[in-house]
């Protein structure tokens, strides 16, 4: 719905002395309607009603968001906005995940718009700041691992994104508090079945709970699938799409960077899960036989699953797995 109102705007011709282009959404709060906005650079806008006299503070909010007061008035009526903005094109995804979680917030509960909408920009602001990069081959390949691994969880269950926890510097790539998956993916045309290890408590179970490793091998091919492509599959099935958007940001996916036509296309051609347990072969704190000595910041290793001596899980298990996932929440 933002996507199209703002491309309506774009289409629309500014008129003599205006700075905006508006268009009323259909989400009503208790000081009026939130309005869609382009400018003279066809920067994106989104407005929030103003209460009465209520003065905001103005300025950069954080790098590219930024929020000023503004007063508009038509023929009609006049009113008091607070204008929210992004200053780079190339963070329009991104903004419109944050106007999007702004409006279902604001449909919940009008009463405060103003007071709402900051509180779900607080969420958002660390998203605007820095320059974004463009992901490497070896980050694409993970990314799409990742996203493989989510797709399974949201065909059966629609709100599996709150699940993907790597994104947001959780330990594990998926967890919902028992659970957890750690995905691990290749891209080499060696056979060899290895992957690493970064730190000593990635390949630790959760207290309390149980921990599946998921290891793939990706080749490049034409017939395979990019990652926007991966992303989009994904956005249809999930239930709440900004929260989707919020952990691509959080590992620099924009779609703005991704060059559609020379997109890395792969293909999985080989794929194994483990339950990880005391006879899977790692390094954790307790497997040490001494404390890990004053100095030593982090600890990275190689596994080969050639010395996995328990069988892999089979599609049954795996499926029992992921559909155990939430259901203990």
């Amino acid at each position: 719905m933002l996507d199209r109102h703002w491309a309506e705007l774009d289409l629309a011709p500014l008129s003599a002395g205006a700075i905006l282009k508006t268009s009323q959404l259909p989400v009503l709060t208790e000081h009026g309607a939130i309005s869609a906005a382009t400018d003279g650079n066809a920067l994106r806008h989104l407005l929030i009603p103003l209460q009465g006299r209520r003065r905001i503070l103005t300025g950069r909010i954080g790098g590219a968001l930024r929020i000023t007061e503004r007063a508009l008035q038509d023929d009609d009526a006049y009113g008091r906005f607070a204008d929210i903005v992004c200053t780079r094109r190339d963070l329009d995804d991104v903004f419109t995940g944050l106007c999007a979680d702004v409006l279902v917030a604001l449909e919940a509960d009008g009463r405060r718009p103003y007071r709402t909408t900051l509180a779900v920009v607080n969420r958002w602001r660390q998203l605007f700041s820095g320059v974004p990069r463009v992901l490497t081959e070896a980050q694409e390949v993970g990314l799409a691992g990742e996203l493989l691994v989510l797709l399974r969880l949201l065909e059966k269950d629609p709100g599996a994104v709150r699940f993907w926890s790597g994104p947001e510097g959780g330990r594990h790539d998926f967890f919902d508090g028992v659970h957890a998956i750690e995905v691990k993916s290749t891209y080499t045309t060696s056979e060899r079945r290895t992957f690493d290890v970064h730190g000593l408590d990635q390949l630790e179970a959760p207290q309390g709970g149980c921990l599946a490793l998921a290891w793939q091998r990706f080749e490049r091919t034409a017939r395979g699938r990019t990652v926007g492509e991966l992303v989009a599959e994904a956005a249809r099935l999930c239930d709440d799409e900004s929260e989707l958007w919020l952990r691509l940001a959080h590992v620099g996916y924009r779609p703005a960077l991704m060059d559609d036509e020379g997109a890395l296309r792969v293909s999985p051609v080989e794929g194994r899960w483990y339950e990880v347990d005391e006879t899977f072969p790692r390094l954790t704190t307790a497997s040490l036989e001494s404390p890990v000595p004053d100095g030593v910041l982090d600890v990275h290793y190689t596994v080969d699953l050639a010395g996995v001596h328990s069988p892999a899980l089979d599609d049954q298990a795996v499926d029992a797995f992921l559909a155990a996932m939430g259901s203990t929440s």
